[in-house]
């Protein structure tokens, strides 16, 4: 095959041009993601500290559950506003409302107060929750249908890429505040840090430019949560394995957060390490989604490549299933740990990747406004099932609890959404 010159001097012109408009909603989205994280790290570590040591779990689980409320009672407006707004402006009018909630939450932190922090966590999840199917929403309008597996893979990446240096400098920080002598201008640089990682975020929103379709403002949408959960339930009855999709991706993010949750207490309790130990955890568990994230989009080369679906659920289930078993000490713990996280980013993407494939249009909106219902209803649950077997059990009850997920979660996804069986099509 030939190229005339013009094709020559065009098409690296093209190449590049589409990737620097990729730019700006990656920027973004890695800033909310850190901050996101800073915040929830700094009242997992720090917030733990302002009261007796049985309540730890409780301060744990009561964060996570009040940032995902917002998403179950505002997905249907946040989906909603995405179909019949421009994406692109959703998400700059959100991450200026970040500006504020940092500074009251950062109020919290200087005064040492619980409720105002927890309150802070409340609007960080509304703000999150109204602006999120925007942000996945305008993936394809950036980079078109092809460009749906790379954009979804990379921003993925740089998501945990976000979750890790946020929470690696909680971490750090929450050790320098256990010092002696510890000053509190310190406090005062981290609250600084909060509200300029917002203002970051709002700078590189407004240079984000896609080629977005006219909204539609026609079709009546319940603002009701239920009535909005029954009603996208059914239409996605349409699409075969588009519900089962969305289950696997809410489950996704209920093994994440249980994960999370019990990584915390297991590192302290267990492991008996520190703070900036348990966060460097964290952050390596980050880089292996991120990686596993990244990976899958380059491996997918521009297709939806369902079959890798189970392939990451069966390395999910085995990490976690040996660490249940072995109970091991912290090096092979963190090896175990980072590979169940590389394999739940090759679980992850190609199901992002099938919503935006087979769901057109203005549709496409409220379709991700019902996923991120489902997902903060599994994240809320997964409060409740952490709480319950950490109580009930200890940290390797919760390890078992999770590995029995992931195996359901794993077969239920293979025999049910088209290319997940290669071999059954």
């Amino acid at each position: 095959m030939s190229y005339s010159a013009d094709e020559y001097i065009e098409k690296p012109h093209t190449m590049t041009k589409a990737k620097l408009n990729w730019l700006p909603l990656f920027f973004t989205n890695f800033l909310g993601v850190l901050n996101d994280n800073f915040l929830k790290y700094l009242v997992f570590f720090i917030s733990t500290t302002w009261l007796m040591k049985n309540q730890e779990s409780i301060v744990i689980m009561l964060a996570s559950g009040l940032f995902v409320l917002p998403y179950i009672f505002f997905s249907p407006m946040a989906g909603k506003l995405a179909r019949d707004h421009a994406k692109a402006r959703i998400i700059q009018r959100a991450k200026l409302f970040e500006i504020p909630i940092m500074v009251v939450a950062s109020i919290g932190f200087l005064l040492s107060n619980i409720y105002i922090v927890m309150f802070g966590i409340f609007l960080m999840g509304l703000q999150s929750s109204l602006f999120s199917p925007a942000k996945y929403g305008i993936i394809r309008d950036i980079g078109g249908k092809e460009g749906i597996s790379f954009g979804t893979g990379a921003m993925e990446m740089l998501t945990f890429a976000g979750v890790l240096i946020g929470t690696f400098f909680a971490g750090i920080f929450s050790d320098f505040q256990k010092l002696p002598g510890y000053p509190v201008h310190r406090m005062v640089i981290v609250c600084l840090a909060l509200i300029l990682f917002a203002v970051l975020g709002w700078i590189t929103s407004l240079k984000i430019q896609p080629k977005e379709t006219v909204p539609n403002e026609e079709e009546e949408t319940s603002l009701n949560f239920m009535i909005f959960l029954a009603h996208s339930f059914r239409w996605a009855k349409q699409i075969k394995g588009l519900n089962i999709t969305i289950i696997g991706l809410s489950s996704f993010w209920l093994i994440g957060a249980l994960l999370q949750m019990n990584i915390t207490v297991h590192c302290r309790n267990i492991l008996k390490l520190t703070d900036t130990h348990t966060s460097t955890i964290m952050a390596l568990v980050a880089i292996g989604i991120g990686a596993g994230c990244y990976l899958t989009g380059v491996i997918s080369n521009r297709k939806v490549k369902m079959h890798l679906v189970p392939i990451g659920g069966i390395g999910m289930g085995i990490c976690v299933s040996l660490i249940y078993l072995l109970q091991p000490s912290t090096q092979l713990f963190t090896i175990l740990i980072v590979l169940t996280a590389f394999f739940a980013g090759m679980f992850k993407i190609p199901l992002n990747a099938f919503i935006q494939d087979r769901v057109e249009g203005r549709k496409l909106g409220l379709i991700l406004g019902y996923n991120n219902l489902m997902v903060f209803i599994f994240i809320l649950l997964s409060s409740g099932i952490f709480g319950l077997v950490e109580t009930l059990s200890n940290s390797n009850g919760v390890f078992l609890t999770i590995a029995g997920i992931i195996w359901a979660i794993t077969v239920i996804v293979w025999l049910k959404i088209p290319g997940a069986n290669k071999f059954k099509q």
